[in-house]
C-alpha cells in the first residue's frame, strides 16, 4: 500500500458561499444548464490551498430564460508529502473538491423545491489543460 500512497493529503474543505436566487419571472421549460467553474490555487512547500467557485445561470441577461442563479464556493486545503518528483497536483486537488461541490448544489436545489440539479462529472485534468491553453 505505500507504494501507491498519494503525496497529496486533503485535509479538509470550508464552505465559504452558498448563494440562491429562484426567478419568480421564469416562464417554466426544460432549459440548458449553464455551468462556470474557475479554480484558484495558492501553494507553498508543503502546503496548497485550493479555491474553488461555481456559478449557476451566471450573466443571462433575459430573466425568463433561467430557473434561478446559484454560486457555491469552497476552498480545500491540502498537504504535500514525499514529492520528490516534484509532481503538480493542481487538477488532482480540484477533482477532489468538485464532487462536494456537485452535493452542495444537489442537496441545496432539492431542498429549495425545485427540479434538483445534478452537475456532470467533469475530467478536470482535461479541462485545466484546455484553460491553460
Amino acid at each position: 500500500m505505500e507504494n501507491v500512497k498519494s503525496s497529496l493529503i486533503f485535509k479538509e474543505y470550508i464552505v465559504d458561499e452558498v448563494s440562491f436566487k429562484l426567478n419568480r419571472n421564469f416562464e417554466e421549460k426544460p432549459v440548458e444548464l449553464k455551468v462556470d467553474i474557475q479554480s484558484s490555487i495558492t501553494k507553498d512547500d508543503n502546503n496548497m490551498e485550493v479555491n474553488l467557485k461555481v456559478d449557476l445561470f451566471k450573466d443571462i441577461s433575459d430573466e425568463k430564460l433561467f430557473p434561478f442563479t446559484m454560486t457555491v464556493t469552497i476552498t480545500g486545503m491540502f498537504q504535500i508529502e514525499n514529492n520528490t518528483e516534484n509532481i503538480t497536483f493542481d487538477a488532482n486537488a480540484v477533482a477532489i473538491l468538485y464532487p462536494y461541490v456537485r452535493a452542495i448544489i444537489s442537496s441545496y436545489t432539492a431542498n429549495a423545491n425545485i427540479n434538483p440539479v445534478i452537475l456532470p462529472t467533469l475530467n478536470v485534468a482535461k479541462a485545466m489543460n484546455q484553460d491553460n491553453k
